[in-house]
């Protein structure tokens, strides 16, 4: 491998678990939120933070930011949105 590839794979790793990490730490801020309108806010920011996420990692390796990979940004969201239902 390259350098300049593995520095795009440590990057993007980064990014990723980063990104995700803030998504997921978002939802879980959405569990304990009381105030009106405040749970489906933060789903909304863990939401796009997830889909910035997923572009920001299509653009460190240099491909078209609009692709069917930013539905995978909306997964920590959509989870979030599942246990809270439950709960």
């Amino acid at each position: 491998m390259q350098i300049e590839q593995v520095q795009r794979l440590v990057m993007s790793a980064l990014l990723g678990t980063v990104g995700f990490v803030f998504a997921g730490g978002l939802c879980l801020l959405a569990s304990i939120a009381d105030r009106p309108g405040g749970r489906p806010g933060l789903l909304a920011v863990a939401a796009a933070v997830g889909v910035v996420t997923v572009a920001g990692v299509r653009t460190i390796n240099q491909r078209s930011i609009l692709s069917p990979w930013l539905v995978v940004g909306l997964l920590p969201a959509a989870i979030g949105a599942w246990f809270l239902l439950l709960s």
